[in-house]
């Protein structure tokens, strides 16, 4: 009967132990970070070291080259390109039928750093240089730094993204949610400069929105809507509006 006092109180402190270890797993947090666990799955994800990204409008005459250059351009899933479609060209003759507003004032964020050039063609390699033609060895030559790691998973409810910094800087960072059509468009054009041809696009950007800020050494989290049919999301980490891209994550549903 010598150890039956410690038993006892063996047992209870081990009672104690998982009783708190129960009430730490049932705290709104822990909670929410399991659900997490359960449901975000991992996706089939690439991480481009290059980002191309093509300013171009079906109503322009000088554009149909640089369209061709971006579909053939072959990076594998180290080069991610997107293809924008502007709108100021619209009164040429011919309404660009993928051309909103937002990309021509996303365009012109570009060109507040680029002295005020904005033009079409015009392609933007990892936000940092422009130009109208590249070679593609030039291109594939131009790489992202050691950026924010990024990582996509699709839950229940929609799609995870988690972006973790690199370095502990005060600085922080836009991170932009783009969706596009992956593959090759094609599109008639019965007016203006252009009328005549079809014009073929790679990529074709839907939609392209800021969903939040990274920075500090912090983590940065949220839940997005789920893509449509047939639609692409890149997430670019970028250093503001228009600035150059520090990290970029290509998630295409297969």
């Amino acid at each position: 009967m010598k150890f039956i006092k410690p038993i006892i109180i063996f047992i209870a402190a081990s009672l104690v132990t998982i009783a708190s270890m129960f009430a730490l797993a049932s705290s709104p947090q822990s909670q929410l970070e399991a659900r997490q666990k359960t449901h975000l799955g991992s996706v089939n994800v690439s991480t481009p070291v290059t980002v191309l990204e093509l300013f171009t409008s079906q109503g322009c005459s000088s554009c149909p080259a640089a369209n061709k250059f971006v579909r053939e351009l072959d990076g594998g899933p180290d080069l991610l390109t997107l293809s924008y479609s502007v709108d100021y060209w619209d009164y040429l003759g011919w309404k660009d039928t993928f051309g909103k507003p937002e990309f021509s004032k996303y365009q012109r964020t570009y060109g507040k750093r680029f002295d005020g050039a904005v033009y079409t063609p015009q392609m933007v390699v990892n936000g940092k240089i422009h130009a109208a033609r590249f070679t593609g060895k030039k291109v594939r030559s131009l790489k992202l730094g050691n950026g924010p790691n990024i990582h996509i998973g699709v839950s229940d409810g929609g799609i995870g993204v988690k972006i973790t910094p690199q370095d502990t800087l005060e600085k922080t960072w836009n991170v932009m949610a783009v969706r596009y059509r992956p593959g090759i468009q094609s599109v008639p054009v019965k007016r203006g400069e252009n009328s005549g041809r079809t014009i073929k696009l790679a990529n074709v950007v839907q939609t392209g929105k800021e969903i939040g800020k990274v920075g500090g050494g912090k983590s940065f989290s949220v839940q997005i809507e789920t893509l449509k049919p047939d639609e692409a999301l890149a997430i670019l980490v970028q250093d503001g509006p228009g600035g150059p891209i520090l990290s970029a994550a290509n998630y295409v549903p297969g």
